[in-house]
């Protein structure tokens, strides 16, 4: 039978009578919400397990025709057929450890998949190649372990270098839009998936060993971004505010990714919300950043001011590079998290200048806490002189220092000002 999830693909099922139906390929959301449908198997996995299993139970069945590309059999610990072997869609159903035997597998199977797509492309099989590039695709992003971020990229240049053929044929037939050339997709940029695979790992990692949300989003946050800034804007610089519909995309299809990194459930997917708030929280940090790095004297700097030649051009002489971007894509070189630092600090400085102040109003209160008057508050300064002058030896001060008489000196020139004008104010 074939199930649905409202209007979603339709998917086939074989569960037992009985039970609620759910989707072959393991979907990704509760069984609870699927029902039955009478419309035909359209999710890919689904189909790519009908043919794996209509191809095991078929004898000495032979490959006749080159359209059709090679399935992805991994070995793996359980569901095996009576070959030894599972089909690509069972063994990506769960990770895949690089590390163990499983792991293994899949990478000798993922280059052998490698080799049979350029040989398809060579052979100018366009549909084939990129039919088994999908599927070896999913192999790929099935790979988890130590190890397992650097796998995923070594095998995903590999596996575009091996379809280049099939690229340059793509691009002979060029979709033209009201006389526009179709915008590329997000990860059709260089190095943008190994960014979104890598941003994805580390998510998946927070969520996984709990790590403290703030270190998380920020590394996060910064290799999205790198990600973004490969992609060109409609003025066909790099996105730094991503506002093109390819840079939305992109940090979509990272989340989603991060989400088959962890076991599914409400405290994971919590987890993952809250990290992925965080990440959109530190992006103007990250950016700032950025900008600022332009103003360096490093390799990286120079790469990045390369990045924005194009909006580089006609600055004068003086103004940091960082200033001049951050105008052009109205922006700041300080981050909303730095800028609400900052105005704390001011604020806390204030406070303590405020807080310092002495107020020299007329009305004062003594140490009691009582209200004076000026009579009572100009007799009791007057006594506390008198005592204390009364209690000063004028040995000490002639036995000090040339140094400390100096200063002393300083200091009584300084009072008998007072003094002097307290007198006068007597008279």
């Amino acid at each position: 039978m074939n199930v649905q999830l409202r209007g979603g693909k339709v998917h086939y099922s074989d569960t037992p009578e009985g039970f609620m139906p759910g989707p072959k390929c393991g979907g990704n959301k509760a069984v609870e919400g699927y029902r039955t449908v009478s419309a035909e198997v359209n999710c890919k996995k689904c189909l790519a397990i009908l043919a794996a299993t209509a191809e095991a139970t078929s004898e000495n069945s032979e490959v006749t025709d080159t359209a059709t590309p090679e399935s992805a059999n991994v070995p793996s610990v359980s569901n095996t057929n009576t070959t030894g072997e599972i089909t690509m869609a069972e063994a990506t159903a769960t990770k895949l450890d690089v590390t163990t035997e499983d792991g293994k597998a899949a990478l000798e199977q993922i280059d052998a998949n490698i080799e049979r797509v350029r040989s398809l492309a060579e052979a100018e099989n366009a549909e084939g190649a990129t039919e088994l590039t999908e599927e070896t695709e999913t192999i790929i992003s099935a790979l988890t372990g130590k190890g397992s971020i650097k796998a995923k990229k070594e095998k995903r240049d590999a596996l575009k270098a091996a379809g280049t053929v099939q690229e340059k044929s793509k691009a002979a037939v060029v979709k033209v839009t009201e006389g526009r050339v179709a915008a590329k997709a997000w990860d059709q940029y260089e190095g943008t998936q190994e960014l979104a695979a890598m941003g994805a790992e580390k998510l998946a990692e927070g969520v996984r060993l709990n790590l403290k949300a703030s270190h998380v989003a920020m590394e996060v946050a910064a290799v999205a971004f790198d990600m973004v800034t490969r992609i060109p804007n409609k003025d066909d610089n790099p996105d730094l505010m991503v506002a093109s519909d390819a840079a939305k995309k992109a940090g979509t299809a990272l989340i989603a990714q991060a989400g088959e990194g962890f076991e599914h459930t409400w405290d994971n997917q919590q987890a993952l919300k809250k990290l992925t708030r965080s990440v959109q929280d530190y992006r103007s940090d990250v950016r700032a950043a950025w900008l600022r790095s332009l103003d360096e004297d490093t390799e990286e700097a120079a790469e990045r001011r390369a990045r924005v030649a194009k909006v580089l051009e006609g600055k004068p002489e003086g103004v940091p590079a960082s200033e001049w971007v951050a105008t052009a894509y109205k922006t700041s070189t300080i981050g909303q998290s730095e800028r609400k630092r900052l105005a704390y600090q001011e604020k806390q400085k204030a406070a303590e200048l405020t807080s310092g102040e002495k107020k020299d109003d007329e009305q004062k209160t003594d140490d009691d806490g009582a209200t004076t008057t000026p009579d009572e508050r100009a007799t009791k300064l007057a006594d506390k002189l008198i005592k204390d002058i009364r209690h000063g030896k004028p040995e000490d001060f002639e036995n000090s220092s040339e140094e400390t008489k100096e200063a002393i000196r300083a200091k009584l020139e300084e009072a008998m000002k007072g003094l002097k004008a307290m007198i006068a104010a007597t008279l």
